[in-house]
């Protein structure tokens, strides 16, 4: 008896495809550089104080929490899931960590490394929930965006945290091979993390969850280990945007990061990731970032009224992601 069983040349496929998608994503990343260059070109005719050193090195200091947020937020929504607390781990991270070096005397990499683990705990419950309990990660984490928040003020009593050790305010002021050193923590990280999800099977995994999580799981992608893995890295990423946040402030704050997740959600969708899921890239997300951060330091050196900036802020970041939209239908 014949078989009529067809073999399929499935690794050179796949392979076409993935170089396919990467060239594809490279071209979104170049497309957003459009409207990021023009705004800059803009800012500087309107205002001789942008393009400076100082101001430029402000914006990328400014933009480095929201950067390390959104990467986190990035593989979460390529994913198809979502995750509100971020904000509010920074949060709790800064107020918990700040109250161990300062009241119990903790020293200050113990301490450095005990936030950390706060934010990989609360990503890890994060996700537990999401996937053992099957609560939608949107509910869940919108429930401990407002737990983790009121913990960071019953920890601190609702006020700053004073008194940080030397070491750790110093690492927001001393300059490390001519950048500040708070740059070099996302310097160091995002393409790490970029690398992780762009170039192994675990990245391949991530997108195929949030591609077609029915396909994935006849695959034989471990769907519950791959979601309860990304929501742990969004926590470690809160994690380190917490103690950067902390160090630049100089004090553990309960109320930091209040609106972060918006600016980490709008970068995520600017950067070219579906809030479908199964489409993203890091790169675009850095993009995102650096385009708020831009808009918002250009609103601040022209005097525009803060409640005038959260206008032009949304019409900025819609007509961004309206050309990337359009971009992408020509594409297809």
């Amino acid at each position: 008896m014949v078989s009529t069983t067809k073999t399929t040349a499935t690794p050179k496929h796949t392979g076409v495809a993935a170089r396919t998608l990467r060239w594809g994503q490279h071209h979104r990343d170049l497309r957003l550089l459009i409207p990021v260059a023009a705004l800059w070109v803009i800012l500087t005719i309107l205002t001789p104080r942008f393009l400076t050193t100082a101001n430029i090195t402000n914006i990328l200091v400014n933009a480095a929490p929201l950067a390390l947020a959104a990467a986190g937020l990035t593989l979460v929504i390529i994913a198809g899931d979502l995750d509100l607390s971020v904000g509010s781990a920074m949060a709790l991270v800064s107020a918990a960590s700040a109250l161990l070096m300062t009241a119990y005397r903790v020293p200050w990499p113990l301490g450095v490394l005990i936030g950390l683990a706060i934010g990989v705990a609360v990503g890890m419950l994060n996700g537990s929930l999401t996937t053992f309990l099957n609560i939608p990660s949107f509910i869940c984490t919108l429930a401990m965006m407002s737990t983790l928040r009121g913990l960071a003020l019953v920890i601190s009593d609702g006020r700053a945290i004073t008194g940080l050790p030397r070491g750790v305010t110093a690492f927001a002021t001393t300059n490390v091979l001519g950048f500040p050193g708070v740059l070099w923590i996302p310097v160091i990280v995002i393409p790490v993390l970029g690398f992780v999800l762009s170039r192994t099977s675990f990245g391949l995994n991530v997108y195929a969850v949030g591609g077609n999580r029915e396909a994935a799981k006849i695959a034989g992608v471990p769907i519950r280990r791959t979601r309860l893995v990304v929501l742990t890295i969004s926590g470690l990423m809160a994690g380190f945007a917490g103690l950067i946040s902390t160090a630049r402030l100089g004090v553990g704050s309960p109320i930091i990061a209040e609106d972060l997740i918006l600016d980490a959600i709008a970068a995520v969708v600017i950067g070219g990731t579906s809030l479908f899921g199964g489409v993203g890239r890091i790169g675009g997300t850095v993009l995102g970032v650096i385009l708020i951060a831009t808009i918002r330091n250009g609103l601040v050196l022209m005097d525009v009224s803060s409640f005038y900036q959260r206008v032009a802020i949304g019409l900025v970041i819609l007509a961004a992601a309206a050309l990337d939209s359009l971009g992408r239908k020509s594409d297809e």
